[in-house]
């Protein structure tokens, strides 16, 4: 460790506006079992282990009262899509909780600071840690910025729809070729971000959507592409 992975850990503390009481508990959270291996520490994995659950219970809980329309099945489906492995690692990267990842000389070696199963335990473990200072009211604020605040396409019925999938879908059905979304531009401060994103097939553009994170902003222009291609 060194003077940046304070710096690091104190610019996420100072985003969600929380105090870092325990130290120790967060190098916990950060350390990767080759790093504890090497240096004979605690590893951050039952840490992972509270934050999953927490994860699984807040989302479900978000699904449950914002939809309630919403079958099971749906809601079984929204909440996979949004806690996974792969999901999990995006949040890790929103949040920036690479730069504080503890790993060993070998894993670091093997590339393992961007590798999707070490950074989607990485966010859990960083969740079970700020829920034992903080308590549940803290991780549903940072959640709902990084998670919540892209489920936007569940339709007026509640039911789960992935218009990038959709799309693919409909496109494929058609033609070999896929669709490519570029980020056309972005604006606002760090921490309240506007994306703008555009679907393009065989160099056609099809939409273009606007979101508070580039996921979001995918699937509305997925959304509007589609909308066009109906109609037409």
């Amino acid at each position: 460790m060194n003077s940046n992975w304070d710096e690091q850990l104190l610019e996420l503390a100072n985003k969600y506006n929380f105090t870092i009481k325990n130290k120790d508990l967060y190098i916990k959270a950060f350390t990767h079992t080759s790093y504890a291996n090497e240096h004979k520490s605690d590893s951050n994995e039952r840490l992972e282990f509270l934050g999953d659950a927490i994860l699984d219970f807040l989302v479900g809980e978000y699904l449950f009262i914002k939809y309630p329309n919403m079958p099971e099945g749906e809601m079984s489906k929204a909440r996979s899509t949004y806690v996974c492995e792969k999901a999990n690692a995006e949040y890790s990267l929103i949040l920036n909780l690479d730069k504080c990842l503890l790993l060993g000389k070998g894993e670091e070696e093997q590339g393992g600071r961007s590798k999707t199963s070490v950074l989607g335990d990485l966010f859990e473990a960083f969740l079970g840690a700020v829920y034992l200072e903080h308590g549940m009211n803290k991780i549903r604020e940072i959640i709902s910025d990084v998670i919540f605040s892209v489920i936007v396409f569940i339709d007026e019925d509640g039911f789960f729809e992935d218009y990038k999938s959709t799309l693919q879908e409909y496109i494929q059905a058609e033609s070999r070729k896929g669709v490519l979304y570029k980020l056309d531009h972005e604006e606002g401060p760090s921490h309240d971000k506007t994306f703008t994103t555009s679907v393009y097939h065989d160099n056609i553009r099809l939409g273009q959507g606007i979101g508070k994170s580039k996921k979001e902003s995918e699937q509305m222009a997925a959304r509007n592409a589609l909308e066009k291609l109906v109609k037409s």
